[in-house]
């Protein structure tokens, strides 16, 4: 059981770095993600960051919602590698399944709307994927209390 709370809390950490290194790329526009075409798909954060879905309800852009987002992910998982009880293991499903819920839909904006991958996002999304696998596994597996 200890190696799955330090999976859970190293791939929420990563997904937060992630989500930090995408809100500065953002708000500094510096185009650290800017690859260009690599074959298969064209690596450009800033194409993703610029399209009107991107903003939530038009008010909050998802660049600033990450961060809160994986903090409260990563803080959850920091929980139950401390005190190992299931309560946090539950809160870590809940929380990685809305990010699983709108993977989809976020993968989908960023290949045909934007027309470019954003190399921070991914990172996100498969760092949301892992979150939720390795919570449902935990849940069934127990070894908590």
């Amino acid at each position: 059981m200890s190696r799955l709370s330090h999976a859970l809390l190293a791939v929420t950490l990563v997904g937060y770095a992630a989500s930090i290194a995408g809100y500065f790329e953002y708000v500094s526009g510096s185009g650290v993600c800017e690859i260009g075409d690599v074959g298969f798909a064209v690596v450009n954060c800033s194409s993703v960051y610029d399209i009107p879905e991107a903003v939530v309800f038009g008010v909050v852009h998802l660049s600033v919602l990450a961060p809160v987002y994986f903090t409260l992910l990563s803080l959850v998982a920091l929980a139950y590698w401390i005190r190992r009880s299931r309560i946090f293991l539950i809160a870590s499903s809940f929380l990685s399944l809305v990010g699983v819920v709108t993977v989809p839909y976020l993968v989908y904006l960023e290949l045909f709307v934007a027309g470019a991958v954003c190399l921070w996002c991914t990172v996100m999304h498969i760092s949301i994927l892992l979150a939720f696998a390795l919570a449902i596994v935990g849940l069934r597996i127990g070894g908590h209390t």
